[in-house]
């Protein structure tokens, strides 16, 4: 069979960066995944952006794969995948009556951003303008609240594809701040001896605060559980992406309320990256919280470090990794925190173990993720038009 040519679209324009959402990451590791298939041939980045180059904070400089303008590859294309930028629909009904393929993969949560801009006069999220999909791809955890939406707007098949991660971002990070002389990575606490006190963990919450899909209300009530139930088994809660929340009376209320906030060991940051804020600051944990959106590269990093991570992702209590606790239910989550907190430095050995073997599988290279992502591909391109 005749090698698959697949175009993937990005928005290449002034200020983008490689942490400012997770659709650049996924992108990245999508055009890994297909470079690593002898059934796929050349794989363009499609620019839909006003740049003539990837800015460098977005990280791409490793990755073998050109920028280049739709319309100067049109005749080398099989398959377009448009991910990180919309293209010219004009563009797109000339490739697909050309014979080219054209899939959307939507990584997002489709029904939030698309139900939450327009009420609360929010960026614009995707415009469904008339794209001639053959097919649309999403992650699984979008299948319940986005798939059905999808489907019936489309018209097309919707097809839940593998969520995918590698270490190759965040190890960059990784190296910069250990040779700044800073430690990446848990160190649990040792036994204390007869008399002493446990020490008490540094807890750090990273939900980005711009949708209730991923907010920091949950984790902050888990904290403070926690802390009403052992006061010294929380140190530190650090919230990131607060600062700009700090004055709206709802929030600051709440936050008052706070037994943390209260006695001073709450402090409610700017945006911070994962490596920096874990290792400069030296944190202990991580508590999260999501609502249909149970696969997050924020717990796939935090993973990678061997950090307990605290979080409601039926996903991955399937797969026996991190602390769960379930739903919106912040008791049991503070009861989680506590019981992790209260484990000894062995239990971190085989955690830190389970989390290699998960996120090994998750590989842009593993044979399974990159078998059904050409399987797709093929069926794609030999369907009907």
């Amino acid at each position: 069979m005749k090698k698959i040519n697949v175009g993937i679209s990005v928005f290449a324009v002034q200020g983008a960066q490689l942490w400012s959402n997770g659709i650049n990451q996924n992108l990245a590791f999508l055009v890994l995944l297909l470079q690593s298939s002898p059934q796929v041939g050349r794989v363009f980045l499609l620019n839909g952006g006003n740049l003539d180059h990837i800015p460098v904070e977005m990280g791409f400089d490793g990755l073998d794969a050109p920028l280049v303008k739709p319309q100067d590859v049109t005749h080398e294309l099989d398959v377009v995948i448009e991910m990180g930028a919309q293209l010219p629909l004009e563009w797109l009904l000339h490739v697909r009556a050309l014979g080219v393929k054209i899939i959307t993969f939507f990584v997002g949560h489709t029904y939030a951003d698309n139900a939450e801009s327009p009420m609360f006069d929010g960026p614009s999220g995707q415009i469904f303008n008339g794209t001639p999909w053959h097919e649309i791809w999403t992650l699984p955890h979008h299948m319940k609240a986005s798939g059905p939406l999808l489907r019936t707007v489309s018209r097309v098949p919707v097809c839940a594809m593998p969520h995918i991660w590698s270490p190759l971002f965040i190890q960059r990070q990784i190296d910069q701040v250990e040779q700044d002389g800073h430690r990446f990575g848990y160190q649990p606490n040792a036994k204390p001896n007869a008399g002493e006190n446990r020490r008490g963990w540094r807890t750090a919450i990273f939900e980005p605060n711009i949708s209730v899909v991923k907010s920091c209300f949950i984790p902050m009530l888990v904290c403070e559980q926690a802390f009403r139930l052992e006061p010294q088994s929380v140190s530190t809660m650090m919230v990131m992406n607060t600062l700009q929340m700090k004055e709206h009376p709802t929030f600051n209320r709440f936050a008052i309320n706070l037994d943390l906030t209260q006695q001073s060991k709450a402090t409610y940051e700017p945006r911070v990256a994962f490596v920096e804020c874990m290792a400069v600051h030296k944190m202990d944990a991580v508590v999260s919280h999501q609502w249909e959106c149970e696969m997050n590269y924020l717990y796939y990093d935090a993973l990678y470090g061997g950090y307990p991570l605290i979080h409601n992702s039926d996903y991955l209590k399937a797969a026996g990794v991190g602390i769960h606790y379930p739903d919106f239910e912040a008791s049991a989550g503070g009861r989680a925190l506590l019981d992790a907190w209260h484990k000894e430095p062995d239990f971190w050995d085989d955690y830190k173990r389970a989390g290699a073997a998960f996120l090994g599988d998750l590989s842009p290279t593993h044979p399974a993720n990159v078998e059904a992502f050409v399987k797709r591909l093929q069926h794609t391109v030999e369907g009907q038009a």
